[in-house]
Parts: structure tokens; sequence; C-alpha cells
């Protein structure tokens, strides 16, 4: 008997806890049933809940899965309006076999949860440390009291890069309740939604224009999904009249000339202008292209806790302790400029560079012209190989080609799929960039400023 046709609005409404579906392949899937019982937890599925997750599906989970999926397939979609990617080519099937061949093989618990967890356990008491030194047991002079501030602040960065980034993934262990409790930090450390942020560093000058989603919205739904396609991915969503200039689609403006210095400045406003763009999104239920699910009472009550917690530790608390708020102000602004410089120079040196693809949507079928996985490589750019501190401080995103192809694998494991990766692809013709350094990363990005401020490049303006 055939299965029922179903419309996208259809889809769009079974967004809830009570009615979860998803679109896979043209295919619809009541998964109501299935929240409880999944081994990654619930909530990867309620942020997919009445979205078309064919390409996250498939990089998270091998064909066998398929079968699975069948016992909950309702209908098929009438039409069908979002990205089209290729099946996966020989390039993709080939890679992913042959990492699954090397952790067989070694017999590697690709989540690493032990290192995980003693990583990040002391990267929150070293926060909790520098904390209460700060406002409890610090009588020393200004400049030590200030440097405390900018040591937080680094380590404040190195937490999201690492603990809350693999959590995100579901990338530390096998229980979805240690992977909440992990990236709830966000919430309560960052002061910034788990549900409802990741890095963005697209900063506008007024909150009218703050362009700011999720950790599980805007990186897992969209940037990991559309990487440096524009009007998809959410990382590089910056309009005309933005403060920088980073894509051809953009109007020109002489501003632009300086960009290359100015605008990296601006990165250190990163962690501010996203709280508050937190709010605006939760409340307009929507980022861009994304729809925000209606949030569950858990998420309701870790986002607007979050908030409170993070404001009455970084402000109130002091203040009561006796600290004069110049002091706590300016404590946590120096803190926040370095948290906030730190996580957008890494981003930004990974995909908003020169060396990297920018696809582009052909207008009449609605398609890419190449496939996921190797969309994911050409359009991101690795650093410092085999330069253990910086692969340590950046969380392994030194390897940001290898953490885009198998975003589930724990960031201790990346350096050891690299050469895997680097070999498959130069079989099949796929461009890896790797630059020595952190600097020469970095190096990219400025020189993608300079390229995108310069008028007429052979790019219209």
């Amino acid at each position: 008997m055939d299965k029922p046709r179903i419309t996208t609005n259809q889809l769009t409404r079974a967004n809830t806890q009570e009615q979860t579906w998803v679109a896979i392949r043209g295919g619809v899937y009541d998964i109501t049933e299935f929240l409880p019982r999944h081994p990654g937890g619930k909530d990867f599925l309620l942020i997919s809940a009445g979205k078309d997750i064919t390409s996250l599906f498939e990089s998270y989970h091998g064909s066998k899965h398929y079968s699975v999926l069948q016992k909950y397939k309702i209908g098929t979609l009438t039409e069908d309006n979002s990205l089209c990617f290729p099946p996966p080519d020989e390039f993709s099937t080939t890679v992913r076999r042959r990492v699954n061949e090397f952790f067989a093989a070694s017999k590697l618990d690709r989540k690493d949860a032990r290192t995980s967890y003693i990583h990040h356990s002391i990267t929150v008491l070293l926060l909790f440390g520098l904390y209460w030194y700060q406002w409890s047991l610090s009588n020393s002079s200004w400049y030590i009291f200030y440097l405390v501030s900018v040591l937080y602040g680094f380590v404040q960065a190195h937490y999201c890069v690492s603990a809350i980034h693999d959590a995100s993934h579901g990338a530390i262990g096998h229980n979805p309740l240690i992977w909440k409790l992990v990236y709830s930090g966000q919430d309560l450390i960052n002061g910034c939604s788990s549900l409802l942020w990741y890095v963005d560093p697209q900063l506008e000058l007024c909150l009218q224009s703050i362009l700011t989603l999720g950790r599980m919205y805007q990186h897992v739904m969209s940037h990991h999904i559309f990487t440096n396609i524009d009007g998809l991915d959410t990382d590089i969503a910056e309009p005309d009249g933005s403060y920088r200039r980073i894509k051809s689609s953009q109007k020109y403006n002489l501003l632009y000339i300086a960009q290359f210095i100015y605008a990296p400045m601006l990165y250190v406003l990163l962690g501010t202008t996203t709280r508050m763009a937190d709010i605006y999104n939760l409340l307009t239920k929507k980022r861009g292209h994304l729809r925000v699910n209606p949030l569950t009472w858990e998420q309701c009550t870790l986002f607007w806790g979050g908030k409170l917690f993070f404001f009455g530790t970084r402000f109130i608390l002091p203040y009561i302790r006796g600290a004069p708020l110049s002091r706590v102000v300016s404590c946590f602004l120096v803190s926040d400029f370095v948290f906030s410089f730190f996580l957008a120079i890494i981003f930004q040196a990974s995909h908003v560079v020169e060396d990297v693809l920018w696809p582009e949507i052909s207008p009449t079928s609605h398609t890419v012209n190449l496939d996921w996985g190797r969309l994911q490589v050409e359009t991101a750019q690795d650093y410092a190989h085999h330069q253990p501190l910086t692969t340590f401080f950046t969380g392994g995103l030194n390897y940001q080609v290898v953490h885009h192809l198998f975003p589930n694998v724990a960031q201790k494991h990346l350096g050891l799929l690299a050469p895997i990766v680097r070999r498959v692809a130069q079989d099949y013709g796929v461009k890896y960039a790797i630059k020595e350094s952190l600097w020469d990363a970095i190096g990219g990005h400025i020189g993608l400023l300079k390229l995108m401020g310069t008028h007429p490049h052979g790019l219209e303006g």
C-alpha cells in the first residue's frame, strides 16, 4: 500500500515532543515514539523536528541505520524546497569506510570518554579557582587582578571550544545526560544559550541587526550542514550594510578598505551581543532560514536560569561582597573581550579565509554540484598539524576538515584520522587546505578581509 503524500506545511507543524516528524531523502518519518530510545538523546531529535535532516542524519549515521528508520515511515513529501545534495560519491563512501576500519582495527573508542572527562573537569576546576581567587582571596595589585581576568577569559574560551563543542556533537562518551551537563556550562559559565548559541562573529553595530543563533541550531543544524553556502550557513550571514564584507554577494562600501584592521577589533563584542541576541531569537522563534522549535520546560529553565546565574555570579555576587562596581564591570569586560576574541578568531581561521570553497546553489535545480562530504573538505581549512599546544588550546579545531566529516568523534582522535582523510582526498582529487601554523591560518582570514575590502577585484561591488 502506498504511503500518503505529506506537504511541507504538515511536516513543519510536527515539531514538538507530542508530534515529532522528520524528512530524509524525500521520506517522512514519525519518530515520536523513538524519542526516549534514541541513543543520542532526545534533544538532537527535538531540534530536528519538522525539518529535512538528510545531511545531518547521514553525517552521524551509516547506511545501515536506514533500515531502523523504515518502521517509522509515514509518507513522502509532496514537494521539497530544501537544498538538495547529491547522494554520497565514491570519495565520501571511501573515506567513511577507511575511518570505520581504523577504529575497528585499533579498538579505540571514537568518543574517548575517560580522557575527555579528566580534561574538562580540570578546566572547570580552574575556572572556579580563578573566580574564587579573584573575588574571595585576592588583595593583590591591580595588574595581578586583571591578569586573572585575562586568564579567566582564556580558560572560558578553551572550555567552549573543547568541552561544550564536543558535547554539542555527542562526542564525549555515550551518555546524553553527560553531554547535557557539559554543554549547560555554556549557559551557566558563559551566559550564552547552549540551545540558541554558538560562535557567530557576524557582529552588527546595533541590536536590530545582530545575527546570532544556536549552538544546537546554528552550529549543528546550519553551519555543519551548509558550510559556506550563502543564505544557508548562518555563520556567514552578513547582510548588505554589515560592518564587514566577506562575500561577493554583499554590496561594496568604501569603509571596507580598512576592514582588515577594524573588523577583528570588533570581534571582542561577540559574547555581549550574543547574550542579547539569544533573547531576541528566542522571542522571534527564528534565525535566518532556521525555525526554532518550541522549547521544553527543561530547555526554558536552563535558558532563563543560565542567564540569571551568569549575571548573578559575574556582577551581583562580587558587588555584594564589597568589590567596587567599577572593578566588577571592568573585570567582566576584560575577561569577556578575551573570551570573545579568542573564539571569533579561531573559527574565522577555519572557514572565512581565502583558500577554501564558497559553493553556489544552482538557481534552477536548487542543488549544489558536489556531495556533502566533498563540500565539507573543500570549505574548511586545517592548520598546525603536529603542534600539540595549538591542538590542545583550540580543542582540536585545527583539524577542522576531519571534524566536519566526523563531528561525533572526540577531539583526541582527529589528528589520527587526518592522514587517512588526506590520503583519500589526494586519491580522488579533493582539495584539502592545510596551513603550517595558527598564524598562517589567521593570515588567510585577514587576506580575505583585504580582498573583499578592495574595490574592484573582479567581483561585483
